[in-house]
């Protein structure tokens, strides 16, 4: 017959073997996730879609129009990357790309506008994303690493650029060998045969066009290191 004396060793037993609480199974858990997906969990619930929601009406329509997901699927990017943004701005595409790429990637966010990269400081501490660092570069150089990136992505900010080809020719450097130049960019501002000419000028080869987003008049260009150019 069961009694309350029996029952307090019982507890007693359990607790001094150690089966595991409800804190320590959540943490198994969350460290059975991947790293992307870690970083993710450690903003606060209520966070994880702030952290990604637009800060404003121009920032909701421009995602509208230029659907993070569905771009950066196209472009290919996957945890792990690094990579940059060259016209980073207040960080709209950064904070996606952070996101994106996870603890164990990084993103650096480049701009010409000092006001614009201390906002997006201000927006990643924020939301906590420690793997974006800011880079204020100039009109043609972005000051970006040598040899360190896996992609250079630059969106709806290409036909802003005073002269795209030495802006561009002097980023190539900091791609990997087999490292890629992905430009979303509307078509009225920039024709296909006019992207692909002044790209090539710049030291690179068309590796395919995206045009999913056609009735959005966005095209988006995949662009690898030019022959001529490889060691």
């Amino acid at each position: 017959m069961f009694s309350l004396e029996a029952g307090a060793i019982a507890i007693t037993l359990a607790l001094s073997i150690g089966f595991p609480t409800a804190q320590a199974r959540t943490d198994a858990n969350a460290e059975s996730l991947p790293r992307e997906m870690r970083m993710a969990a450690r903003i606060a619930p209520q966070d994880t879609q702030g952290v990604l929601r637009p800060e404003n009406a121009n920032e909701a329509r421009l995602n509208r129009l230029q659907p993070p997901d569905q771009v950066m699927d196209a472009i290919g990017i996957q945890p792990g990357m690094i990579g940059a943004e060259i016209g980073a701005g207040r960080g709209r595409y950064v904070v996606q790309l952070a996101v994106r790429v996870g603890e164990s990637g990084k993103v650096y966010a480049e701009d010409i506008d000092a006001a614009a990269l201390r906002h997006l400081d201000q927006r990643c501490e924020r939301w906590g994303l420690t793997n974006v660092e800011t880079i204020l570069g100039d009109v043609t150089d972005p000051k970006l690493p040598e040899g360190e990136l896996d992609f250079i992505f630059i969106i709806s900010a290409y036909h802003h650029f005073a002269d795209p080809i030495a802006l561009l020719r002097n980023a190539r450097p900091s791609l990997k060998p087999d490292g890629k130049l992905a430009i979303a960019e509307w078509l009225r501002s920039t024709s296909p045969e006019e992207m692909e000419a002044q790209m090539s000028a710049a030291g690179y080869k068309l590796e395919r066009t995206e045009t999913f987003l056609e009735a959005n008049n966005l095209y988006i260009y995949v662009f690898r290191i030019g022959d001529a150019q490889r060691d």
